[in-house]
């Protein structure tokens, strides 16, 4: 399926003050999905759990507020397996991004903590090596290794005004965040129904057409649903202490929901995490300025 020319013809059902530049703010983005069964990736590949590639003199981090414990392995990307899907070509194109979290009951909330995150760039990929887990993380906070693919699609942003500057009306703006999130409800509502009758032993609906496939909460680039405040907006007060001022900068580098029940998280109430990026850290490959949101239903 053509996405973008797909999301056009859902885009031309509405009424809009110039339909054009509606068009015009359909953006692109990467979608990502996580292998269902336990896998036995190779060193460099993008996975969920097991043991992180890392240089020899690496140092696992620590989360202060637990007495030092070391952080919970959260994901790999390989910037080399992203690469083509990056229609803007904004992403490096080659390197490992590390991610490690602080597991906790009330995860939603450590992201208010400087160390309850941390992540990790190394452009250099030929030295790197599988790291062995501390033994002081315990069982239940180690993922297994889940392998992740990708694939490129677009959509209409919601909030567009935090993204886009091409002359919008302030109806059509308006119009494209009701319409963008009503498209990402109606698809994320046909995926429930046909997981949950697979679940249950019946036979999944059948819907007209793949149109539902080319929504996610599990994103790389483009704009993420927000499940409380405006991601963009908390962001820039985060950044830079005023909401709106930086927002138009911001680079969803990823985001996803932390499914514990289905193995690549650590959250079983709906937890919803976002790194964020300022477009200067991105180009600069300065991850390290990357900052974590985390929102719960």
């Amino acid at each position: 399926m053509n996405s973008k020319k797909r999301i056009i013809e859902e885009v031309k059902r509405y009424e809009w003050d110039n339909v054009e530049d509606v068009i015009k703010s359909i953006i692109p983005n990467i979608l990502f999905s996580v292998n269902e069964s336990e896998s036995k990736p190779n060193l460099l590949s993008s996975r969920f759990g097991g043991r992180p590639a890392v240089p020899d003199n690496f140092s696992w981090p620590l989360q202060s507020k637990s007495e030092n414990a070391p952080l919970a392995f959260f994901f790999q990307l390989n910037f080399e397996e992203i690469k083509p899907f990056d229609v803007d070509n904004v992403l490096p194109d080659h390197g490992i991004l590390l991610c490690f979290a602080s597991v906790t009951n009330d995860i939603m909330w450590e992201h208010e903590i400087p160390d309850a995150f941390k992540v990790y760039y190394f452009p250099g990929i030929d030295s790197l090596s599988f790291a062995d887990i501390p033994e002081d993380i315990p069982s239940e906070q180690q993922l297994a290794p889940r392998t992740i693919t990708y694939r490129g699609s677009f959509q209409l942003p919601s909030y567009p005004f935090n993204y886009i500057s091409n002359g919008l009306s302030e109806d059509d703006a308006d119009g494209i965040d009701e319409v963008a999130n009503t498209m990402f409800d109606e698809a994320y509502n046909t995926t429930m129904r046909i997981e949950m009758a697979k679940s249950i032993g019946l036979a999944p609906p059948v819907p007209k057409d793949d149109f539902h496939t080319l929504f996610s909460h599990n994103l790389i680039l483009g704009v993420p649903i927000s499940v409380q405040h405006t991601v963009a907006e908390v962001w820039s007060e985060m950044y830079c202490g005023e909401d709106y001022k930086e927002s138009e900068n911001y680079v969803n580098l990823i985001s996803f929901e932390m499914k514990n029940r289905e193995g690549y998280g650590f959250s079983d109430n709906g937890a919803h995490l976002y790194l964020c990026i300022h477009k200067k850290d991105l180009k600069n490959k300065e991850f390290e300025k990357t900052i974590f949101i985390v929102q719960n239903t």
